[in-house]
């Protein structure tokens, strides 16, 4: 963990997460890293002590940013199903983030001497996921719905996420847009039926 950002090691770090996005842990190399930063080699090591802490302090990076934009994708949706923004928002943010697409990358793909780390960031950002739409949910439809109905589509929905996390790196646009829409009917159906038998 880094204490400071200074202006040279955010230059540092902004090229570490596109080489990091762009070719894993194991096919970046620090002088590559270095060379985009604009500096010799031997200067990274003025700002991070190995490739493991710069990977992890650009994890952290990545975590705070996208932690940051899915909380707004929450907060600032007041149409449509609770966490249907987010997940709209997911093709556009791939294409146009290097720090979603490392995030997604490393959390998927971890260098084995980090996984544990990563796993547990990953999950911490998960279960941010879970506890927004579990308030967008209860904004959406109030006491219409029971707890355990809640936490049974709070969990239905990181399903739904976790799909659509993988299709990312993994399909093409087609196939995650079709995936897309049939979870949110799926979605939607659920929400619906629920909600109706509540008020049965």
């Amino acid at each position: 963990m880094l204490s400071t950002t200074t202006p040279a090691l955010r230059r540092v770090l902004n090229a570490a997460v596109a080489q990091f996005a762009r070719h894993g842990y194991e096919g970046a190399s620090l002088a590559g890293i270095a060379a985009d930063a604009g500096i010799r080699k031997a200067s990274l090591y003025s700002h991070i002590k190995n490739k493991d802490a710069l990977f992890l302090a650009v994890f952290e990076d990545a975590l705070k940013i996208e932690s940051q934009f899915a909380h707004e994708c929450f907060e600032h949706s007041n149409t449509g199903l609770p966490g249907q923004h987010y997940c709209e928002s997911l093709l556009a943010r791939y294409a146009d983030s290097e720090h979603f697409r490392f995030l997604l990358r490393t959390s998927y793909i971890p260098p084995e001497s980090l996984f544990h780390e990563l796993q547990e960031g990953y999950e911490t950002y998960m279960q941010q996921l879970l506890a927004d739409f579990t308030a967008a949910l209860r904004r959406h439809v109030g006491e219409a719905l029971s707890d355990q109905d809640a936490l049974i589509l709070g969990h239905a929905y990181m399903g739904m996420v976790d799909s659509l996390h993988v299709a990312l790196i993994y399909i093409g646009t087609e196939r995650f847009e079709a995936r897309l829409n049939a979870l949110e009917r799926l979605m939607g159906d659920s929400i619906a039926k629920l909600v109706g038998e509540h008020h049965d």
